[in-house]
């Protein structure tokens, strides 16, 4: 009986993408445990698997590494483009449901990149000042211009501030997160993302609305 030969999978060799990957990985990791003055380049290369010298070819120090980790982050970030093109059609409490389950999402899935970028904006605003450039700052802007649209449709308050409401629910949506991350454990709420997001907008909307 001839021998069955068996397909034999070639390994690829780990590109600049998958090693950058790793060292970004490995990076979080290290500044979630120990803050970004209490991590080490060695220590991050080791988890990345790699040596202090390969490191360096890639990040210079740090604080790229640090903006680096921002830049993946939020080029994940993706909880506003879920409902960004359907707003016109969409009323105020679907769209906010969509806004606040798209960031409780993200958050529940990020939740360590969230306790670093946190932990750091206090001790190193202007190495933060990327997570609110990139991720904050076009968030806000976003939901105040909803706000906007749907007071000039006559759905709202007609002595509404878009500004002061985009604040208190992002507020409102902030205080989660932030107890999430930092008071309750990391221990997440018993209840679906969805449900969750709801009860925020309709909390949220009782205020604003036009009666």
């Amino acid at each position: 009986m001839p021998e069955k030969k068996t397909a034999r999978k070639e390994e690829k060799p780990a590109d600049d993408l998958s090693t950058r990957d790793r060292i970004l990985e490995a990076a979080l990791e290290v500044f979630a445990e120990r803050g970004l003055c209490g991590a080490t380049m060695v220590e991050i290369a080791r988890r990345a698997g790699l040596t202090g010298g390969a490191l360096y070819r890639y990040y210079p120090g740090k604080d790229e590494l640090f903006q680096a980790v921002i830049d993946r982050h939020s080029g994940a970030f993706s909880a506003l483009e879920m409902v960004r093109d359907l707003i016109p059609e969409l009323q105020p409490l679907t769209a906010l449901k969509f806004i606040a389950q798209g960031m409780f999402l993200f958050f529940y899935g990020n939740i360590d990149f969230m306790r670093v970028v946190v932990s750091e904006a206090v001790r190193s605003p202007e190495l933060s000042r990327a997570f609110f450039d990139k991720m904050l700052q076009p968030s806000e802007e976003f939901i105040r211009g909803c706000i906007a649209q749907w007071k000039e449709q006559g759905l709202l308050r007609d002595d509404l501030d878009p500004a002061t409401a985009t604040t208190a629910f992002m507020g409102m949506l902030g205080y989660l997160m932030l107890d999430l991350a930092f008071f309750s454990g990391g221990a997440e709420r018993e209840v679906e993302s969805g449900e969750l997001a709801e009860q925020f907008a309709r909390v949220f909307l009782e205020g604003i609305l036009k009666r």
